[in-house]
């Protein structure tokens, strides 16, 4: 059996990690010198296109370097930081139980027994905490918040100005974050957001075909006992379309589909293999990131997709104006579900009056009913 390195974990840590060698040069030049303007960075990118991935990369690495690190989600973040920071997130405060009392001028005391009043260490300690905790890390401290676009914005504010203040205390510290593509203008956008404003911004795309190439070639060469011809690297990177999460699912279907049926330790690569690969790896995808994507939109906007992929030219380009006409309304009246399509990184808008797909395979998908749910589908065939 072969070892298979690819590890197509949707929003996980991956086995093996290829690409985004820009991001993480800045990150490590960053990480020796305080006054780089790349010690904030503000990740983005669609679904699958590596965000959590990268920010745990993005530890790794802080973490070999000594610093202290502290990964947030974004349920109750502030609360989990301040957590990591303290070892608690509650203090529980004593009232003295001899309490002196004056009635009518005369004076005297009473004695009762201690009350004790558990209290919640809110946002608005934050920042007290944080300075405290940059003072006795003197290897610099690195947060990561994933997901940002699901963090109150309030809670990001409260962030940013914790941030802020360390920095102009002239601490070692760092944040990276990582979201959507709408995401980026939501937060910078908010007044008490300015120290995310500043920081470097990271959008996350495709691979080209080079770096795509290099990364298979790269992991490939690792697996002892298999070989594999570079027409069929090329086969596998015309099938992913750069796509790092697609590009895991080949990987681990080919290196599965090799180990189902041979036994040998030495095995070269077939073109049968490759293809076996391919359509199991875009079927899954289909399955874990299209349709869920698609399960998200209103109808409004699954209905544009479709319209759009029907009006797709040569260069893969539709014009708004032909999606109008086949929905029969005017453009003004699609403008709403194009802005949310283009916020969240489904589609994108190259030129004026036109439109293009930036999710892989999604303009075929839009097009079947399976993306339909399967017990909808189910109910639909028994006539409920």
């Amino acid at each position: 059996m072969f070892s298979n390195p690819f590890s197509p974990i949707f929003g996980g840590k991956p086995d093996v990690f290829f690409g985004r060698e820009k991001v993480l040069n800045l990150f490590e030049h960053a990480m020796i010198d305080v006054g780089s303007d790349d010690r904030a960075i503000f990740i983005t990118g669609t679904r699958g296109s590596g965000k959590t991935a990268l920010l745990e990369q993005l530890s790794i690495r802080a973490a070999s370097k000594k610093r202290k690190v502290i990964d947030l989600g974004p349920e109750n973040t502030i609360s989990q930081m301040i957590y990591a920071l303290t070892g608690y997130d509650e203090v529980t405060k004593t009232v003295n139980p001899q309490a002196n009392i004056n009635i009518l001028g005369i004076g005297g005391g009473i004695s009762a027994g201690s009350v004790s009043k558990t209290e919640h260490i809110g946002k608005e300690n934050l920042q007290t905490i944080l300075l405290e905790a940059c003072s006795n890390y003197k290897k610099g401290i690195l947060v990561t918040v994933d997901e940002i676009q699901k963090v109150p914005i309030e809670d990001v504010s409260s962030l940013c100005n914790a941030f802020q203040m360390a920095s102009r205390k002239g601490f070692d510290i760092m944040l990276a974050v990582a979201g959507l593509p709408y995401a980026y203008s939501d937060v910078i956008k908010h007044e008490g957001c300015t120290y995310l404003r500043r920081a470097t911004h990271e959008e996350l795309g495709l691979f080209t075909w080079e770096e795509a190439a290099d990364s298979f070639n790269s992991i490939f060469s690792e697996i002892k006992g298999l070989s594999i011809g570079q027409e069929k690297i090329e086969k596998l990177n015309e099938a992913s379309y750069g796509h790092p999460y697609i590009m895991q699912l080949l990987g681990y279907h080919l290196v599965l589909n090799i180990n189902d049926h041979v036994t040998g330790k030495k095995h070269s690569v077939t073109d049968e293999e490759v293809q076996v690969a391919i359509k199991n790896a875009i079927f899954a995808y289909e399955q874990r990131a299209l349709k869920p994507l698609l399960d998200e939109l209103a109808n409004s906007e699954k209905t544009y997709l479709v319209k759009m992929s029907e009006c797709l030219n040569s260069d893969r380009l539709a014009d708004t104006s032909d999606i109008a006409a086949r929905l029969g309304v005017a453009q003004n009246k699609l403008s709403r579900s194009r802005a949310y399509l283009i916020d969240h990184g489904i589609i994108a808008s190259p030129e004026r009056g036109k439109v293009m797909f930036c999710i892989p395979y999604l303009a075929d998908y839009v097009k079947k009913d399976n993306y339909v749910s399967d017990v909808i589908t189910v109910a639909r065939q028994r006539r409920v």
